[in-house]
């Protein structure tokens, strides 16, 4: 949706993004550490869907004046990966324009799982034709889990170029590594998207 004003805040655009992936992955962590600058241990799985609209500053690439009042709203949707909640899959995706393709750096099963949630985001998202950014999570373990355990750089490699991912980051909600760039660069990727000039403040 484009050109809405909100008091006193221009709104040129209205997105949704959603973030998917196998339980247990920190895709919750990952929502709660963006939208609430919180971080919580209880790791408790996420019931159907978490939601949350958050109003990103916006200027045109080549503006020096960073005082406007130019906003885009990220709405964004966090997914349970439980086998119960998959059935929720098609509605949930509709309409999406971003995604968050979630893994666990040091749980090689939830990569092999990227599979299924890639083939859902094509079938019900459009998926072939919105921005997609791969998320290794828990970066925070990585350096003290035996190598063995580590989803290995080349398979990671393999499976962005396979699939024509547009990047790719590790994070670690706990320690609040690159959690906000990942979410700046899907929303500049979603305006790219739309002919659009504008990006995300910093």
């Amino acid at each position: 949706m484009k050109g809405t004003i909100e008091q006193e805040k221009i709104v040129f655009y209205t997105f949704k993004t959603v973030i998917i992936g196998a339980q247990s992955v920190g895709k919750t962590c990952l929502f709660n550490r963006f939208c609430f600058n919180s971080f919580n241990f209880d790791t408790s799985l996420t019931i159907g869907i978490n939601f949350h609209s958050i109003n990103l500053k916006i200027k045109q690439q080549d503006q020096i004046d960073m005082l406007g009042k130019n906003y885009i709203v990220n709405s964004i949707f966090d997914f349970g990966g439980q086998e119960r909640f998959k059935p929720l899959l098609p509605k949930f995706l509709e309409g999406a324009n971003g995604a968050l393709l979630v893994f666990d750096l040091i749980n090689k099963k939830t990569f092999s799982q990227l599979d299924f949630w890639y083939n859902q985001l094509i079938e019900h998202a459009n998926g072939y034709y919105i921005p997609k950014i791969l998320v290794g999570s828990k970066f925070d373990l990585v350096e003290n889990t035996p190598k063995e355990e580590r989803v290995e750089d080349k398979v990671i490699n393999q499976f962005i170029k396979e699939n024509e991912l547009d990047r790719f980051y590790k994070t670690s909600a706990l320690e609040n590594c690159n959690v906000v760039e990942v979410f700046k660069e899907l929303s500049n990727l979603m305006l790219k998207k739309q002919n659009s000039n504008f990006v995300v403040l910093e």
